[in-house]
């Protein structure tokens, strides 16, 4: 498991010593559904079963319909018995801080897993060519005793995946593989089966919950401040300027701040900034910088209604998402 791109389709397919030729090299997601693939293991004995899972922060799902997919799948296989030997965490040492979609996504994991079964969990850092030994190591330092230490203290270990087939085979040789009566479940696999908690309710579906939640609440500040600016705005708006004034107010997502002057309201919206002159029109620029921050929201919000299953909100909120995306595709055109 880990983010879209971290290189967990990569990993799979090296142990089994497969080209990675369509394995996504960039932030677009390559894999949309659990994909397990079945290798004779080293010993002759066994064969190892590796489970690729889609990343969260997927290019085309939302962060609640992967989650739910993760969950059905896991909650099959242990219907039939079928446990878990251990779980693999890829995170990309490459990247030079731990972004909210990192920390999202490894808050989730963290519950799904249970802290009783951290001890079968490995941390693997991924993209070590891209940088430097030293800048590597001291990165790797830092995910050690700051964002990987509550796992670590509770037996998770940590190892570095170096993109051959020998270090994918490593790493798995690392794990402790108890006979199958030994290995216990996952938390939400215990959760949904044995104690029949519906997703939303289960400890990863409760921290999918709260992310939604607080992006839906920073929306609502951001539209009230806006509204805001709007009403102490002292121009007239032309009949013609009132529908892109609209548009504009409902595409503003990101924290921001609002001065008012006599001839124009400006507000920041992450690296953009949307401009209302006194005709109420919206620079292009800022627009798009608009668009692009409440693409996200929307689809926080998609996400928030299939978690708990709203088919009506899904229903408002599906064709603005999908206006929105059009839209975007238009300016990249």
């Amino acid at each position: 498991m880990g983010p879209t791109g971290a290189g967990k389709s990569t990993f799979v397919d090296r142990a089994v010593g497969r080209s990675d030729v369509g394995v996504g090299h960039d932030l677009m997601s390559y894999t949309k559904e659990m994909r397990p693939v079945r290798y004779p293991h080293s010993d002759g004995i066994r064969n190892i079963v590796l489970i690729d899972s889609p990343g969260f922060d997927d290019t085309f799902m939302t962060d609640a319909q992967i989650l739910r997919q993760i969950a059905h799948w896991l909650n099959a296989t242990y219907k039939k018995n079928i446990k878990l030997s251990g779980v693999l965490y890829l995170h990309r040492i490459s990247d030079n801080r731990v972004s909210r979609t990192p920390l999202r996504n490894y808050n989730m994991f963290k519950e799904l897993c249970g802290r009783e079964n951290f001890k079968n969990v490995i941390l693997v850092t991924t993209m070590w060519d891209e940088i430097t030994e030293e800048v590597g190591s001291a990165r790797e330092k830092e995910l050690q005793s700051d964002f990987w230490w509550s796992m670590i203290n509770l037996g998770s270990t940590v190892h570095r995946f170096e993109g051959t087939m020998e270090s994918a085979w490593s790493i798995i040789n690392s794990l402790s593989l108890a006979p199958p009566v030994q290995r216990r479940p996952l938390q939400i696999q215990r959760e949904m089966v044995d104690e029949h908690v519906p997703l939303h309710r289960t400890a990863a579906g409760r921290a999918v919950m709260v992310t939604l939640t607080g992006l839906m609440l920073g929306v609502q500040r951001i539209f009230g401040r806006f509204t805001n600016g709007r009403r102490r705005s002292p121009s007239p708006i032309p009949q013609d300027s009132k529908h892109l004034r609209r548009s504009s107010s409902m595409l503003t997502t990101s924290s921001a701040t609002t001065t008012s002057d006599t001839s124009s309201n400006s507000r920041s919206v992450g690296t953009g900034t949307t401009s209302l002159s006194s005709s109420g029109a919206c620079s292009t620029e800022g627009y798009q910088g608009s668009l692009v921050r409440v693409i996200p929201i929307l689809q926080a919000a998609l996400g928030m209604a299939e978690l708990v299953r709203i088919p009506f909100l899904k229903d408002v909120i599906s064709p603005s998402l999908s206006i929105a995306l059009s839209i975007e595709a238009s300016f990249r055109c």
